[in-house]
């Protein structure tokens, strides 16, 4: 039942993933971490998040490559404006306060213009550069968390599937005695040799086991079509597991993982943290750059055409303008709004750096916690194991006590419960001891 709660949580952290064909049917552990990296959809957008980066990275050096544009207009006056001026002008005889209409303009104007613009200075360019670059390494950070959480969550799976085949294994063992001991006892019933409470006992006991085979059965398929899922392999197609359970077991060398050595620098989440307190500062000098001036440089070509006849295409004059020009804009005073702006900044990168010396300590703590976990699951798995044996070697000579008449049916069964109990309290401990790993794996920064 343990195992089953440890196979909803699992489920329930699933990353989700749409199934694809696969020719690959036999995989190692390693094989699966491998393949699930490369096919996972969390991965393959953590991936897509990094191409993102790389196009913001050029998004942002475009802002100071020159730019062009043009741009063609047309107006149509279809009533000129009228302009009054005194009729002196015109007339000095005219009398005072008299006014001449005056229509200026033509009804058709054409004009076609062309504009370049070039970046020479500017701070928050500079700055924005380097921090698009930054933005890069965080998405790469990401990456490399989600590869190691996928590779943590295939790794659990994988083995609670190992541990499902090795349980069902011992069921199916027990059935196999079971029913031996069982057609024994009927026969000797038959005879007048058994009691009728002892076929009846042992056949309850068969039908528990056979009960506890179809659901270690249904329990092997759900965990394999999990890991397919968590892989982002075709549901339907069927795989194998290459690995043995004893094989992860053995290189599990207690001594020499209790004494691997820490170094937080390798942690992702210490990473992903430096690495915002890098985009942190590039921000605290984006504010401050907001005080130097900034130049640019354009080039303004136009040309226009006035008629009153639209003479676009059938000639016409068209008259030229050529505008060269360097624009400098020098902030002088904002009220103290650039200040404050450059002080949250400021503020905020002592929180970072806050966070960074917390998450320093709590990484060490979680060293000692990871550690000291996996010591006690081993010392778990190592007395489990022991039992296992003790408890096989009693069901055994119980076994053995029935069929010469020394033993009863219920001795036979409880010594077979305390059996089966004590296996699955050894797979338990498997997991416990296997996940341990995982987990300070991870803490050590080695998955």
């Amino acid at each position: 039942m343990r195992i089953t709660h440890l196979i909803l949580l699992i489920s329930i952290f699933s990353y989700t993933g749409y199934a694809q064909d696969s020719t690959q049917t036999s995989f190692s552990l390693q094989d699966a971490q491998t393949y699930a990296l490369q096919n996972n959809q969390q991965v393959q957008n953590a991936r897509l998040d990094i191409l993102i980066a790389k196009k913001k990275i050029w998004e942002t050096t475009a802002i100071g490559l020159p730019h062009a544009e043009a741009s063609v207009g047309h107006n149509y006056n279809i009533d000129l404006p009228v302009t009054l001026i005194p009729a002196k002008m015109f007339n000095p005889q005219a009398p005072e306060g008299e006014y001449s209409e005056m229509k200026f303009g033509t009804e058709n104007n054409t004009k076609f213009s062309f504009q370049a613009t070039q970046i020479i200075f500017s701070g928050e360019y500079i700055v924005g550069l380097q921090a698009s670059k930054i933005y890069k390494q965080l998405s790469e950070n990401q990456l490399e968390k989600s590869e190691q959480e996928i590779k943590e969550m295939i790794a659990n799976t994988y083995e609670l599937v190992l541990i499902a085949e090795e349980r069902q294994k011992i069921i199916k063992k027990n059935i196999e005695n079971t029913t031996s001991i069982f057609e024994d006892t009927k026969a000797m019933y038959e005879s007048g040799f058994a009691e009728a409470t002892d076929v009846s006992q042992l056949q309850i006991n068969l039908s528990t086991l056979n009960n506890l085979n179809k659901s270690a059965q249904r329990q092997i398929k759900v965990l394999k079509e999990m890991l397919k899922f968590q892989m982002n392999i075709g549901l339907d197609t069927p795989i194998k597991l290459t690995d043995k359970l004893e094989s992860l077991l053995e290189v599990l060398n207690i001594t020499e993982i209790i004494e691997t050595p820490f170094n937080e620098e390798n942690h992702i989440d210490y990473k992903i943290v430096n690495t915002q307190e890098n985009i942190q500062k590039l921000n605290v000098r984006r504010e401050k750059s907001t005080f130097l001036p900034t130049i640019s440089a354009f080039y303004n070509h136009q040309e226009s055409l006035m008629s009153n006849d639209f003479e676009v295409f059938n000639g016409g004059t068209w008259y030229p303008a050529n505008i060269v020009g360097l624009n400098i804009n020098i902030p002088i005073f904002s009220s103290g709004q650039k200040i404050s702006k450059v002080s949250q900044a400021n503020i905020e990168l002592d929180k970072i750096k806050n966070s960074k010396q917390q998450l320093s300590n709590n990484l060490h703590v979680q060293i000692l916690s990871a550690k000291a976990a996996f010591q006690n699951a081993f010392d778990k798995y190592t007395v489990e194991k022991d039992n296992k044996a003790l408890t096989k070697t009693i069901f055994d000579n119980y076994q053995i006590k029935y069929k010469n008449g020394l033993a009863s049916s219920l001795e036979l069964t409880q010594s077979q419960l305390q059996y089966l109990n004590t296996e699955d309290a050894y797979f338990q401990s498997i997991f416990n001891l296997l996940d341990a790993k995982n987990k300070l794996d991870k803490a050590l920064g080695l998955q």
